[in-house]
């Protein structure tokens, strides 16, 4: 497969009416930036190989054809299954083939298949656990896509292939008579002797393949993730017409950074890092889900282009961002003796964000900080204005600072192995620019709906990296979130749902959850205050629905909601500044609020006393 490459494009703006803002436009698609291009005003992009078939080889009970549907579903593809393939053709069963035309036969009827199978495109193929003996059969694999071998050792794919009921030891049973009756190349003797046979016979042309991945303690939905999680990250998920874009970010006159958002583009971090002038050695953070899809591929591309990368991993999930696990990490990089100039990557959602951006802040006083956001959350928010911390007992991220990493890169294909869960939580934060900072982005999400759910690359890229153009501008016009700054306006949502999160426990709601019930309670509070208007809270809940996201409080106590809210860190002499939307698309901060009024909020949205 061909190595990815830079591009350079031009780019040409349109001036619109409304002073200050412009609209930025990489190849086809239009992109409004409040503030101005970079510099250089080029297109960051990458060519990949267009890959168009997925070819699954391995031993039987490796999962192939659980695994072939699984993947298809992650990249909106379609499997085959070569078997089925051949019997419909014939219009036999396999059982019946071999025992009319013997296996001879079959691997004919196979091979054919399999030829026409080469000629689909976008698809999945869960292959005969014989098909890649034939030379000829193994050369059109390599030649017309990407090949993994499922691996499984022959005791686990006899206990597989008997349902889970079956022991090696045991003597011959009535299961593994069903199995040789099924599987006729598993036939003549003791299936787990004909596996383990098998197996030897065919081993080598099992390694022939692009990517091996070891079944045995996997589910299929991780297997299925590996797979992609290999493609995304050698940038073989094709871009489709998907522009990629770079948006230079300027905290202070001395002081910017590259925010870059491109389909495939962490095949081109090494390129990246080199370019910074880091140093060969790397330090990753990551938590153990991601790095399990994608730390192959990473570490294997940093270690070619001459780094020498080191992984950390935490635990998924909220509660990682915690001292304890603050210092383990601390202790991690203090063991490594860990250099000021040495980069550390934070590779994850936002809480890897958070807490590896944390210890980048403190660490020797500060090392350089590189976000490769894998969440939508995080592309689109988090990784975003320099924000790193951890939670307290007492509250959400009460311990941090304001740390700017010197790159961001956001990766959109990283997000096709995303749980629904997750990524549907990341939608909230995108939502929540649309409504509080830009109407024509609320309707351009009201618009396109369908497509971005479904992960399409053009439109799911151009959205990502307008949030991203969107929280900038805030960014730069109030770096550090200074009183009546502009920036208080990203925290839309945020003062509810922080308070959600507190009360729940962290971890029960995730954060984009939270935000979203949090904003449809702001919204309620703006109502009864006679700011928000009706359609707005209307259109703001249509919006969420659509997504995903969840409208109610689900009887979470309005009391502990309210004292929690005490905690949140835009408290300012004892009261809460609230962030509530006077029209789609802007947004006041307004602090005069009883608590009747935010009680009242909170109920109509399904808060219990």
């Amino acid at each position: 497969m061909a190595e990815c490459t830079e591009v350079q494009r031009t780019a040409f703006t349109v001036s619109l009416e409304t002073p200050g803002a412009e609209w930025v436009t990489w190849g086809r698609t239009p992109v409004r930036r409040d503030l101005e291009l970079c510099s250089d005003a080029t297109m960051w992009s990458m060519e990949t190989t267009s890959l168009e078939r997925i070819y699954l080889i391995g031993p039987p009970g490796g999962g192939k054809s659980t695994v072939a549907k699984q993947v298809a579903a992650l990249l909106g593809w379609r499997s085959v299954d070569i078997d089925s393939l051949v019997e419909e053709a014939s219009g036999r069963s396999i059982p019946a083939i071999f025992a009319e035309e013997t296996e001879a036969g079959f691997r004919r009827l196979e091979t054919t298949a399999l030829q026409a199978a080469a000629r689909m495109r976008e698809t999945v193929i869960a292959t005969g656990a014989g098909s890649c003996e034939s030379a000829e059969n193994l050369a059109l694999m390599r030649a017309s896509g990407w090949l993994v071998s499922l691996m499984v050792t022959p005791e686990t794919a006899y206990r597989r292939l008997a349902g889970g009921s079956a022991s090696p030891e045991d003597g011959a049973s009535e299961s593994d008579m069903d199995i040789a009756g099924r599987r006729p190349m598993l036939g003549g003797g003791h299936p787990l002797d004909r596996l383990r046979l098998l197996y030897q016979r065919r081993s080598r042309s099992y390694a022939e393949a692009d990517q091996i991945i070891m079944t045995d303690d996997l589910a299929p939905d991780t297997v299925a993730g590996r797979v992609v999680g290999e493609l995304v990250g050698r940038g073989l998920v094709s871009p489709e017409n998907a522009a990629a874009w770079k948006r230079r970010i300027r905290v202070t006159k001395e002081q910017s950074y590259e925010a870059l958002v491109a389909w495939g583009g962490l095949c081109r971090l090494p390129s990246l890092l080199q370019q910074l002038g880091f140093p060969e050695r790397i330090h990753v953070v990551s938590d153990r889900n991601v790095a399990g899809l994608f730390e192959p591929a990473l570490m294997s591309s940093l270690m070619r282009a001459g780094f020498t990368p080191l992984m950390y991993q935490v635990p998924p999930g909220e509660p990682s961002k915690s001292l304890s696990q603050l210092e383990s990490l601390v202790d991690w990089l203090a063991e490594r003796r860990a250099e000021r100039g040495e980069a550390l990557l934070a590779f994850g959602g936002g809480v890897v964000g958070d807490l590896a951006g944390f210890a980048a802040a403190i660490y020797l006083r500060g090392i350089p900080l590189v976000q490769i956001p894998s969440s939508l959350l995080a592309q689109v928010d988090a990784s975003i204005g320099g924000k790193v911390g951890i939670d307290h007992s007492r509250g959400k991220n009460l311990l941090g600072a304001f740390y700017q990493p010197r790159l961001v890169l956001a990766d959109p294909a990283l997000l096709l192995t995303l749980p629904g869960r997750e990524l549907c939580e990341g939608w909230a934060e995108v939502i929540k620019h649309g409504v509080a900072l830009d109407a024509e982005y609320a309707d351009t999400l009201e618009r396109e709906a369908d497509a971005l759910l479904a992960k399409k690359p053009e439109p799911l890229t151009r959205v990502i990296a307008r949030s991203v153009a969107i929280k900038a501008s805030v960014v730069e016009e109030d770096a550090l979130e200074a009183d009546g700054g502009r920036r208080h306006l990203l925290n839309y949502g945020h003062t509810i749902g922080h308070a959600i999160e507190s009360v729940a426990g962290y971890g029960t709601w995730l954060h984009g959850e939270a935000v979203a019930a949090g904003m449809m309670a702001e919204a309620q509070l703006g109502r009864h205050l006679g700011i928000t208007p009706d359609e707005v809270v209307t259109r703001q809940r249509a919006l969420l629905e659509r997504y995903g996201l969840p409208t109610s409080l689900g009887g979470i106590s309005a009391s502990d909601l309210l004292r929690a809210c005490l905690w949140d860190k835009k408290v300012q002499h004892g009261r809460i500044r609230w962030v509530l939307p006077s029209a789609l698309g802007k947004a006041a901060v307004v602090s005069d609020v009883g608590d009747a009024d935010i009680e009242r909020a909170l109920r109509d949205v399904g808060a219990g006393a």
